[in-house]
């Protein structure tokens, strides 16, 4: 099946499920056989626009049909967004720049927590558009600094709070946090801002991260765009890390916190397809070995 006939099929499904009456049209009476749903002139007065225009969107003859008409079509037809996102890739060949919901990637499906709390041998988590954490398991926990006895904790909800503006995190966790951390990380928050103007927890951070003394040089610097970090590997403390030989090799970044171990951790980053703008991360860390009798620690920013 080609695009056309893909678009055709699903439109004109589409149409025969809604029903005319409750948009306002009287119920249809009298003799003879009469297809269900919305008729292309129905669709079109819905449009503001002819019939015939809307005829030559379904058959795929529309040359460039824009999005702001494209999603005029999904909302008339009342298209979920798997079915909106199916429009935009049969009638312009791509998917649709953002999620019809202004709610999408502010939540995922519960399962999700489930799943992720199940995996073990690998810190993963899922986090919202706004880098809220919704769901993670205990390796990931057990990688945040803690105080000696302390059970594993998630420190902080918002994970881009928690990596930007925590100064123990600066200084002790996120190893050369000012050049492997800070401008990724700032680069990828000021795109999640502009393309989530509407969402309020990233409007919040924006206006912490302008405030800060630390970060606002960095943020204000316009490094390259910066969307996701997967495959990224950086410098980071692992505590409590519970590879070969851990009391071999872990030491303590300050007297407040418990040992750690300081390695590369690699970042494999997903989307959950129901929830654009969330994010399904697993962190691969990868232990440093001494050299030539120095610590594990012996680490320092750039």
């Amino acid at each position: 099946m080609d695009n056309k006939a893909a678009l055709r099929q699903l439109l004109q499904w589409k149409r025969k499920q809604v029903d005319p009456s409750t948009l306002g049209w009287p119920p249809r009476t009298g003799r003879g056989r009469r297809s269900p749903g919305l008729s292309q002139a129905q669709v079109g007065q819905l449009l503001y626009v002819s019939e015939r225009t809307y005829a030559q969107l379904e058959r795929g003859e529309m040359p460039a049909p824009t999005a702001e008409f494209l999603d005029r079509v999904s909302n008339v037809l009342q298209l979920k967004e798997r079915e909106r996102i199916a429009l935009y890739v049969y009638s312009v060949g791509h998917e649709p720049p953002h999620p019809q919901d202004p709610l999408a990637g502010t939540n995922v499906h519960p399962a999700w927590k489930v799943a992720v709390e199940a995996i073990t041998g690998q810190p993963c988590y899922v986090n919202d558009v706004a880098w809220n954490v919704l769901a993670c398991n205990e390796d990931f926990l057990r990688m945040f600094p803690r105080p000696h006895g302390a059970p594993p904790a998630l420190p902080e909800k918002n994970l881009m709070r928690y990596m930007l503006l925590r100064e123990d995190v600066r200084e002790h966790q996120m190893v050369n946090w000012a050049s492997q951390w800070a401008i990724p990380l700032t680069a990828q928050l000021r795109t999640a801002v502009a393309a989530h103007p509407e969402n309020a927890d990233l409007q919040q951070l924006d206006q912490e991260v302008d405030a800060d003394p630390v970060v606002r040089p960095i943020y204000r610097a316009r490094h390259v765009a910066y969307v996701h970090p997967n495959g990224d590997t950086r410098k980071m403390r692992y505590h409590a890390y519970g590879g070969p030989d851990e009391e071999a090799y872990l030491d303590q970044c300050c007297d407040q916190h418990a040992p750690s171990r300081v390695g590369d951790v690699t970042m494999c980053t997903a989307m959950p397809l129901g929830s654009p703008g969330a994010r399904f991360t697993m962190l691969v860390f990868n232990p440093d070995l001494p050299q030539n009798g120095a610590t594990a620690g012996a680490h320092f920013d750039e």
